[in-house]
C-alpha cells in the first residue's frame, strides 16, 4: 500500500505539487506523454532546481507556448486566471473540461481522479456563486496550464501507485488577493468552501499560499487531515513554488510511504463499519438486504440477534466497507431495509498478506486463497465453491475432494 504524504508550511498550488512528484520520482516525460492525450495544445512543462531560504528542491513551469508568453505562477492565480490570458479559452465551464477528459485515452483510475478533482472545485465555486456545479466557467482553472495542474497531478499519482493520500499541515496564507470579482480575503471563498471541516492554518504570511487549484487536489484526492501512517519511507522530495516570500520558505514537503508492511509485519488497512438494528423485517428479506450489501461493494455482511425495547427480537445487521465503496453500501442500506438511521464507525485492521490465484485441475479451474505469515509460514485454503461443484460433479464428499486436491497441490510445491 503506497502512502503520499504532503507537508504544507506554505501552503500548496498546482506547479508545486507537479514539481513534487517529478522529485519524487514521477519521470517527466511520461507525465508529458500522458497529457498529451488531452485535446490542448500550446503549453510545455519546464522543471528544474531552484531554492527557497536555504531550502533546495524542484520548481515547475507551465510555460503557454504559441501566443501565450508568461508561465503558470503560484500566488497570483487569480489574477491571471481572471481574464489577463491572452487566448480565447480563458474560460472553460466544468461540463467541458469534464467532457474532454472523458473522451481522452488517459486511463480509468486518472480519469476519475482528474474528474473528481474538478468536480470538487466547480461545486465549490458553484456554491460561491450561487449557481450549479454544471454552470460554473472556471477563472482559476479554466486556463490550459491549471487543466495541466490537475489533470497532471492525477497522472503522477497513477504513476506512483498511490493507494492513500494523507496531509498533515496546510499553511492557507493572509492578507489578500485580487480575483475577477475584485480583492477577496485569503482563504479565497473557493478554497474556504473546500477546507470546510479541514485543520489549516493562516497569517503565516501576507499572501495567499494554498491556491483553489492546490485545495482541489488534496480534497478531490479524498486526503485525508491530520491522520496518522506506519511503515517504511521509501522517499522524500521537496517542490519549490514561483513566489520568493521573505516570511517562509516556499516549499511543499512530500513523502512516500509503504504501509504494505509496517514495523509489526502485517499489512495495515483502514475500513468504515456500518450497523443497523432491525425489528421489523423478516428473516428472507433480510437476507435479500445482505445480497445487496455484497453486491454494492461490502467486504464482509453479519448478522448478530438481539432483542430491542418491548421485548421485540431483531437482528443487528453490519456491513464491513472501504471509504470508496461507503456511499453505495449506505444507499443500498437504506434501499432495501426498513431502516431509518445507520451508525458507521471507521476501524483500522492489520491483515495477513495473502494472495489469490486460479489452479488448472482435472476437474476444471480452482480458486485458491494463500495467507502468509511475518515469519514466512503459508498456508492454503481452496474456494468452497469449486470443492462443491466438484463434490457434485463427481459424486463425492467435500472432504474427499478437498483432500485429493490438497495432494496435488503439494506435489506440484
Amino acid at each position: 500500500m503506497s502512502t503520499l504524504l504532503y507537508q504544507c508550511p506554505a501552503g500548496i498550488s498546482g506547479d508545486m505539487n507537479l514539481a513534487a512528484m517529478v522529485a519524487l520520482g514521477v519521470n517527466p516525460t511520461e507525465l508529458e506523454t500522458e497529457l498529451r492525450k488531452l485535446p490542448y495544445k500550446g503549453w510545455a512543462l519546464q522543471f528544474e532546481s531552484d531554492k527557497r531560504q536555504g531550502i533546495s528542491g524542484l520548481r515547475c513551469d507551465v510555460v503557454l507556448t504559441d501566443d501565450h508568453t508568461h508561465s503558470h505562477s503560484h500566488g497570483d492565480e487569480h489574477h491571471h486566471h481572471h481574464g489577463a490570458h491572452p487566448h480565447s479559452h480563458s474560460h472553460r465551464h466544468f461540463a467541458e473540461i469534464r467532457e474532454a477528459i472523458d473522451q481522452s485515452t488517459l486511463s480509468s483510475r486518472v480519469k476519475a481522479d482528474a474528474i473528481a478533482c474538478f468536480r470538487v472545485l466547480a461545486e465549490a465555486e458553484g456554491a460561491v456563486h450561487g449557481i450549479s456545479s454544471e454552470e460554473v466557467h472556471f477563472h482559476e482553472v479554466g486556463a490550459i496550464d491549471s487543466i495541466i495542474d490537475m489533470v497532471g497531478a492525477a497522472v503522477c499519482w497513477d504513476l506512483l501507485g498511490i493507494d492513500r493520500v494523507l496531509c498533515g499541515t496546510l499553511e492557507v496564507g493572509g492578507g489578500t488577493v485580487q480575483c475577477a470579482h475584485g480583492r477577496m480575503p485569503v482563504p479565497a471563498p473557493a478554497t474556504a468552501r473546500l477546507l470546510e471541516g479541514k485543520p489549516f492554518n493562516f497569517g503565516a504570511t501576507n499572501k495567499e499560499t494554498t491556491t483553489p487549484t492546490g485545495a482541489a487536489l488534496l480534497v478531490g484526492k479524498r486526503a485525508e487531515f491530520g491522520a496518522s501512517a506506519s511503515g517504511q519511507q521509501i522517499k522524500t522530495a521537496i517542490g519549490i513554488g514561483q513566489r520568493d516570500d521573505p516570511n517562509l520558505a516556499n516549499a511543499l514537503y512530500v513523502s512516500l510511504i509503504d504501509e504494505t508492511m509496517a514495523a509489526t509485519g502485517y499489512e495495515p488497512d483502514q475500513v468504515v463499519e456500518l450497523v443497523t438494528n432491525i425489528d421489523d423485517m423478516t428473516a428472507e428479506d433480510s437476507s435479500y438486504l445482505c445480497e445487496q450489501l455484497l453486491a454494492r461493494g461490502a467486504v464482509e455482511v453479519w448478522q448478530t440477534p438481539a432483542t430491542f425495547k418491548k421485548g421485540r427480537l431483531g437482528t443487528v445487521i453490519h456491513a464491513l466497507t472501504t471509504e470508496a465503496d461507503f456511499s453505495a453500501v449506505e444507499a443500498a442500506f437504506f434501499k432495501h431495509s426498513t431502516t431509518i438511521g445507520l451508525r458507521y464507525q471507521k476501524w483500522q485492521r492489520s491483515k495477513l498478506k495473502r494472495t489469490l490465484s486460479t489452479v488448472q485441475t482435472k476437474w476444471g479451474p480452482v480458486g485458491i486463497k494463500e495467507v502468509s505469515n511475518p515469519t514466512g509460514e503459508t498456508r492454503f485454503k481452496f474456494e468452497h465453491d469449486d470443492l462443491a461443484r466438484i463434490a457434485t460433479e463427481s459424486n463425492q464428499s467435500i472432504d474427499w475432494v478437498r483432500t485429493e486436491l490438497e495432494k496435488l497441490h503439494l506435489e506440484k510445491a
